[in-house]
């Protein structure tokens, strides 16, 4: 920390001259005034020693206040930099957002990273500044980005912008390491310890991260809330699980193998979060916030990044068994499905026609919510829901 703490103290200023100065100026007055009466020096010492004690309480605060800050105005304009060369054209509040989104994941990754024990040594740094410097090189070479540099040469630019970040690039590749070794199958690890670092940060700097979007006039307009998914952990493999939309634990043991091939290629995988342990046949609620896929040897694996999860109760949602499929399969034939919204909770009914997953929720007023996994869903009215509860044997009493 010692070292990182120097660093910033480079970017805010260092102001051990100006409180030299003060203490100089001090003893000075109190030397010229020593001939003086008795009453009046004294006077004169005690006013001066006051004055000479604010402004280095003054000195010292704000050096406190601007090394112990989390973020930097000069930091944050180099991010802003990138996002304008990567995104010309865009009003000034997206780059403004896009930077401090930058900036603040890493520095979440560095207190993270910290908080796990992962340390950096002198020659890491040296290390990554070359680098830092090496892919400046390559930058400045490059045609259009005379803006970028300000006239700085790589190395200067480093030396001005770059210095306080270096433990912090330094700490998160060791960090992804980490989390490469944790997660060996799992191809968005870094995705894995970003998400893990910002729920730390979260935890601990919020208030410090407001502050900063307050001052700068920052306004976040992304959201990561992600969409709810119920289902069930159908393997678990090297700290990843597949999550099988859909369908609930006692499924999988009455699916053929056509039907249990057929789900597994539509199943994602998702990483097992410290938080958030699941073991296979789990009944679970996961909040997903995003979905990929990458292909290897030929196979094709999805998967995905979620930030919460709860396991359920298989109880809740009772599985009706049918006698009448083709009966129920045409009523649903019939219904013009819309796009499925998020549904909170688990549903009251589920049940399987022509190996689709159907769920239901009661509604308000005797109606039905239906989903139809892959269709969308509908809710029916009062009437309509009453026929289908008749098809189906549920009993209103």
């Amino acid at each position: 920390m010692s070292e990182i703490h120097n660093e910033l103290v480079k970017v805010a200023g260092d102001l051990t001259a100006s409180k030299e100065r003060v203490k100089k100026q001090v003893l000075k007055q109190a030397h010229i005034n020593r001939r003086k009466p008795l009453r009046f020096t004294l006077l004169t010492v005690v006013l001066t020693l006051c004055v000479a004690g604010f402004v280095m309480v003054q000195l010292l605060t704000n050096e406190t206040n601007q090394t112990s800050s989390l973020f930097h105005e000069r930091q944050l304009q180099h991010f802003e930099r990138i996002s304008q060369n990567m995104w010309p054209g865009k009003e000034q509040e997206f780059y403004k957002e896009e930077a401090y989104l930058s900036y603040e994941k890493l520095i979440a990754s560095y207190y993270f990273a910290e908080s796990l024990g992962i340390d950096y040594s002198k020659n890491d740094l040296e290390v990554e500044r070359k680098k830092q410097v090496d892919q400046l090189e390559m930058l400045h070479q490059s045609p259009g980005y005379e803006d970028f540099f300000q006239g700085l040469t790589p190395k200067q630019y480093v030396e001005t912008y770059l210095e306080p970040l270096l433990p912090m690039y330094t700490v998160r590749a060791k960090l992804y390491d980490k989390y490469k070794e944790k997660y060996p199958t799992f191809y968005a690890y870094q995705e894995v310890a970003t998400i893990d670092a910002k729920r730390y940060f979260q935890a601990n700097f919020a208030e410090q991260a407001t502050t900063f979007q307050k001052e700068h006039n920052i306004k976040i307009r992304s959201s990561s809330y992600g969409s709810s998914k119920v289902g069930t952990v159908a393997k678990v493999e090297s700290n990843v699980f597949l999550f099988v939309e859909g369908v609930i634990p006692d499924d999988l043991n009455h699916m053929t193998k056509e039907q249990l091939a057929e789900k597994y290629e539509q199943a994602d995988w998702y990483p097992v979060l410290d938080d958030f342990p699941v073991k296979q046949g789990d009944y679970i609620t996961l909040t997903s916030i995003g979905t990929g896929s990458m292909e290897e040897n030929g196979v094709v694996r999805k998967y995905g990044l979620l930030n919460k999860l709860e396991v359920l109760e298989p109880a809740i949602t009772k599985k009706l068994e049918l006698d009448n499929e083709q009966e129920v399969a045409q009523f649903l034939r019939d219904i013009p499905w819309q796009p499925a919204d998020v549904m909170k909770r688990p549903p009251e009914y589920s049940f399987q026609v022509e190996g689709v997953r159907i769920e239901i929720w009661n509604g308000y007023g005797g109606s039905l919510y239906i989903q139809k996994v892959g269709s969308g869903e509908i809710q029916l009215s009062a009437n309509r829901a009453k026929q289908l509860k008749v098809l189906l044997g549920i009993d209103e009493s």
